[in-house]
C-alpha cells in the first residue's frame, strides 16, 4: 500500500517537474525542440482512425461506459469499485489539467509552430493534454485492481496511447503536452485507487452506492 502511494506521488511530481521545466523552456531550450528537446512541428495527419470525429467518439464511449459501469455495478463490487475510483480520477484530472492550462497558456501547434512559446494568454491551452490525461485517469484504477488476476487489463493502455497520438496528429498538442497529461492522469488514477471511499460519494454523505444491477 505504501509503495503504491509513493509511486502515485512520483507520478504527480513528474507532472510538476514537467510544468516547472516548461516555465524554464523559453530560456534554456533548443528553439527547435521544446524544453525537453522532443517537440517538433509535423504535418497534420488527423484523418481516418485519428480524425477528430473518432477522437470524440472514443471520449464519449469511455466516459459513458465508465459512468454507466459505476452506476450499474455499485461501489462494492470488484468491477464497480475501480469504476468509481476512475470517476474520481477523471473528475480531479479535469480540474488539474484545466488549472495547468490556464497557468501555462501554451499555444497549440496549430496556433504557433514554435514549441518554446509559453504564457501566451487566454485561448492557449496546449499544456497539458486534457484528453490524454482523462484516458490515463480512466484506465489506471482498473489496471491496478485487476493486473494480477487479469494481466490482459494492461491492454487498456492503448486508450491513452491512442489519444496522445491522435491529439498530436491533429496539431492540438506537442509531445511534452501528451507526456504531461499522461503523468497527471496516471497520478490521479493511482491516488484514487488508494481511497476506500470514493470522493464523489463522500461529498454526498454516502459511504457506498448500491448499483442498479442489484435493484433488478
Amino acid at each position: 500500500m505504501r509503495a503504491g502511494r509513493i509511486f502515485a506521488w512520483a507520478c504527480v511530481e513528474t507532472s510538476l517537474v514537467l510544468s516547472a521545466g516548461a516555465a524554464l523552456g523559453q530560456v534554456m531550450a533548443d528553439p527547435s525542440g521544446g524544453f525537453l528537446g522532443i517537440d517538433r512541428f509535423d504535418e497534420r495527419e488527423d484523418r481516418g482512425v485519428f480524425s477528430r470525429s473518432n477522437q470524440k467518439r472514443v471520449d464519449l464511449l469511455v466516459l459513458t461506459g465508465l459512468f454507466g459501469t459505476a452506476l450499474w455495478q455499485g461501489s462494492e463490487s470488484s468491477v464497480g469499485r475501480p469504476a468509481w475510483q476512475a470517476v474520481d480520477a477523471v473528475l480531479t484530472t479535469a480540474l488539474a489539467t484545466e488549472a495547468l492550462k490556464r497557468v501555462f497558456s501554451r499555444p497549440r501547434p496549430s496556433q504557433d509552430p514554435n514549441p518554446d512559446v509559453w504564457f501566451a494568454g487566454a485561448g492557449h491551452k496546449s499544456f497539458p493534454s486534457g484528453e490524454t490525461a482523462m484516458m490515463a485517469a480512466a484506465v489506471t484504477p482498473f489496471i491496478i485492481a485487476a493486473q494480477r488476476e487479469q494481466p490482459a487489463v494492461w491492454a487498456l493502455l492503448a486508450l491513452p496511447l491512442y489519444m496522445g497520438t491522435a491529439r498530436m496528429s491533429s496539431q492540438a498538442h506537442w509531445l511534452t503536452d501528451v507526456i504531461g497529461g499522461a503523468a497527471v492522469g496516471f497520478g490521479m488514477g493511482l491516488l484514487a485507487s488508494q481511497r476506500e471511499q470514493p470522493l464523489v460519494l463522500a461529498y454526498t454523505g454516502r459511504r457506498a452506492f448500491v448499483g442498479w444491477k442489484a435493484r433488478f
